[in-house]
C-alpha cells in the first residue's frame, strides 16, 4: 500500500474512537438530531474495539444506594482529595439512567426475587455482558452512523483561530488516507498501554489489564495541538490476578473472598481493622507490595471457601470479561484452586479509573475551540468506569447540538502538512523498527519512572534521566520506519506514546509530594504535602518541549506557578 489517494469526508460530527464513549456518543447524537450527520473513525473494528473488547461482568459505577453527592464523596477520598468535584458530581446524577439505557440496548442485568439488580457494593451491580461492544456496534450502525473501522486518526486539523475543524488519518484495508472535516470533533480514544515494560515477557506481553493496542493517539493528538491536560502524574496500576491479569474484584467484591499473605494472613482486613475504615484503592495495591517487601509474598486470594457450585459460578463470571482466567481456573476439574496469586500491573495513563486526560469543562469542551472528549481521554474525574463514560459522552453530545454554527472545512495547507507528517515513516521504510524503539522506551520509563520492577518508586535523579534518555530516543525515533499499513500505525503509535511518556515524567517531577501510594510515589518526598500540592498538575506541549503548571482545586481553577524544576 502506498497510500497515495486521499479520500475526504464531511460531517457535522467527528467521533474518534469507537469504544464505549465513542459508541454512546454516536447514539446519543442521532438520537437526539437524527439530521445530523455523524462519522466515527476507529482504529479496530466497532464489534470488538477497546478496553470492552471482551465485554465486562459488572457495571462498576452503579447507585444501589446512597446519593450523588456520596458517590462524589467517595471519589473525593478514595484520590485524596485532589479530584474536579463539578465533573465527578454531573457524571453521578447519571449514572442509574445510564444502567438503564445498557438494559434497552440488551445487555443482560440478573436480578433478584424482587426484581433489584443484584448488588457487589454499594456502587456495583452484576451484568452479564461478553456481548456488550456488538450490542453497542449494532446500535451505531442501527442510528445510521457512519462508520469507518479499521481507521486510525493521528492529526487533528485546526483554522487559522484555533478551531479544531477534523482530523487526519488513513483506513488499513483500502490504503487511502482519510481527511474528515467537522463541525465539531470528539475524541474518545481512551488512555495508553505500553509505555512501561508489560507485566508478562515475550509473547505474553500483549496480555495486559488495559488494551495493548490503546497507545493513547487521541491524548498525543491534543497535546500536538495545544490542549491543556491534567494529572498524567496520577498513572493507574491495576491490583489484578497473577500471568492472566484478570479483575481481582470478581473475586473479592463479586465471590466475597479474602486476600491473604503467603502465611495466610488477612492483610486487607487486618489494615483496615487498625485504620477503622475501608482501604483506598491505592492502599489495597500498596499493602500488597508491602507484603512483598517485608517477606510475606506472594499474596493471594483465598477461594477455598468455595462450594462446587460457587467455583462454576465463578467461572462463569470469568466469562464474561475474561475468558483467560477461566481456562486457568479450569486446568483440572477434578482438582479446583485454593489459591490465586494477585500482582499489580504495569503503570497505565487512564482518566476512567485514574484521572489522567485533557483538562475540560463541565460540558466535556476542552480547551482547544471545537473538540470534545468523553470516556477514559477526559481527566479529572476518576472511578467513572462504564458508566461514567456513557455520561459524559451523552453531555458532550448535548452541548454539542446546541452549538453547531461553525461550517465543516480546514485550510489545504494544514491538511496537506498532516498528511506529510503521517506519511513520513513510509519513506524510511529502512529505518529503525518500531519494536526497537518500544522496548528502549519501556526500558527507560521501567527503571526510572517507577515501574513494577522498582516498586513503582521513583525520584527526582531518576526522573531528570529518564527526561534526558527519552529526550534522546524521540529523536532517534524519527528514523523508524514502516513497510505497509499495519507498520505504519504501530509506528505513529510508538510516536505518541514517547510524547506521552515525556509529558508523564514532567508531571512526576512537578509533584514533589507521595500523593497517591505506587500511582505516584516519589521516594524523596515520600509524605503527602496538602500545604504546597493540593493542586492540579497541568500541562501543555509547546515547540517541542512540556510547559508544567498547577491549577487551584476550586473554581475557576485558577492557574499556580509551581517551583521551578532543573
Amino acid at each position: 500500500m502506498t497510500f497515495e489517494k486521499t479520500r475526504t469526508i464531511t460531517t457535522d460530527l467527528l467521533i474518534i474512537g469507537g469504544g464505549a464513549a465513542g459508541c454512546m456518543a454516536a447514539i446519543m447524537a442521532k438520537r437526539r438530531e437524527p439530521k445530523m450527520s455523524v462519522t466515527l473513525l476507529e482504529k479496530a473494528h466497532l464489534s470488538r474495539s477497546g478496553c470492552l473488547a471482551m465485554g465486562l461482568n459488572a457495571v462498576n459505577a452503579h447507585l444501589t444506594e446512597g446519593t450523588p453527592q456520596d458517590y462524589l464523596d467517595y471519589v473525593r477520598r478514595d484520590n485524596y482529595g485532589i479530584v474536579r468535584d463539578d465533573l465527578v458530581l454531573s457524571i453521578g446524577e447519571r449514572l442509574n439512567r445510564m444502567t438503564a439505557l445498557l438494559e434497552e440496548l440488551g445487555v443482560p442485568l440478573p436480578r433478584d426475587g424482587q426484581g433489584n439488580y443484584i448488588a457487589r457494593s454499594k456502587r456495583s451491580i452484576v451484568m452479564q455482558g461478553e456481548h456488550l461492544k456488538p450490542l453497542l456496534a449494532r446500535a451505531v450502525l442501527a442510528a445510521g452512523v457512519h462508520v469507518e473501522n479499521r481507521t486510525p486518526a493521528y492529526r487533528l486539523l485546526q483554522t487559522d483561530d484555533g478551531r479544531v475543524c477534523g482530523a487526519a488519518g488513513f483506513n488499513l484495508r483500502t490504503g487511502e488516507m482519510i481527511v474528515a472535516h467537522a463541525r465539531a470533533v470528539l475524541i474518545a480514544t481512551g488512555g495508553a498501554s505500553g509505555i512501561y515494560r508489560p507485566s508478562n515477557p515475550g509473547l505474553a506481553r500483549t496480555k495486559t489489564w488495559y488494551c495493548p493496542y490503546n497507545a493513547g493517539s487521541g491524548l498525543a493528538m491534543g497535546l500536538r495541538a495545544g490542549a491543556e491536560m491534567t494529572s498524567f502524574e496520577m498513572r493507574f496500576v491495576a491490583l489484578r490476578t497473577k500471568d492472566v491479569i484478570a479483575p481481582t474484584g470478581t473475586l473479592v467484591l463479586g465471590a466475597r473472598m479474602p486476600q491473604c499473605n503467603a502465611r495466610g494472613v488477612r492483610y486487607v482486613r487486618q489494615k483496615e481493622q487498625m485504620l477503622g475504615r475501608s482501604l483506598t484503592t491505592c492502599e489495597r495495591l500498596q499493602f500488597t507490595i508491602d507484603e512483598h517487601r517485608r517477606g510475606t509474598g506472594p499474596c493471594y486470594v483465598d477461594v477455598s471457601g468455595l462450594s462446587a457450585d460457587e467455583y462454576r459460578d465463578l467461572v462463569e463470571s470469568y466469562l464474561n470479561m475474561s475468558p483467560s482466567i477461566a481456562l486457568d481456573l479450569m486446568q483440572d476439574a477434578g482438582q479446583p484452586k485454593t489459591r490465586i496469586e494477585i500482582c499489580g500491573s504495569e503503570p497505565y495513563v487512564n482518566g476512567g479509573h485514574g484521572m489522567a486526560g485533557f483538562w475540560i469543562d463541565a460540558q466535556r469542551r476542552t480547551t482547544l475551540p471545537g473538540l470534545y472528549v468523553a470516556g477514559d481521554v477526559a481527566g479529572g474525574a476518576p472511578k467513572k468506569y462504564l458508566t461514567g463514560c456513557f455520561a459524559e459522552a451523552e453531555m458532550a453530545v448535548e452541548h454539542i447540538i446546541g452549538s453547531l454554527n461553525a461550517e465543516a472545512g480546514c485550510a489545504s495547507a494544514e491538511t496537506e502538512a498532516a498528511l506529510r507528517e503521517i506519511r513520513a515513516p513510509l519513506n524510511a521504510a529502512e529505518g529503525l523498527a518500531f519494536q526497537e524503539v518500544e522496548a528502549r522506551l519501556q526500558k527507560i520509563m521501567e527503571e526510572y519512572a517507577g515501574g513494577s520492577t522498582q516498586n513503582y518508586e521513583t525520584s527526582r535523579d531518576k526522573l531528570l534521566l529518564a527526561r534526558r534518555y527519552l529526550g534522546v530516543l524521540d529523536g532517534h525515533a524519527a528514523q523508524a520506519g514502516a513497510g505497509d499499513g499495519h507498520g505504519l500505525m504501530r509506528v505513529h503509535d510508538t510516536f505518541d506514546r514517547i510524547l506521552l511518556a515525556r509529558v508523564l515524567v514532567e508531571h512526576l517531577l512537578a509533584r514533589r509530594e507521595t500523593r497517591w501510594p505506587c500511582y505516584q510515589t516519589r521516594l524523596d518526598f515520600p509524605l503527602r504535602n496538602d500545604f504546597e500540592y493540593g493542586l492540579f498538575v497541568n500541562s501543555t506541549w509547546r515547540d517541542g518541549a512540556v510547559r508544567v503548571f498547577g491549577r487551584n482545586l476550586d473554581p475557576p481553577y485558577g492557574p499556580v506557578h509551581l517551583e521551578g524544576i532543573l
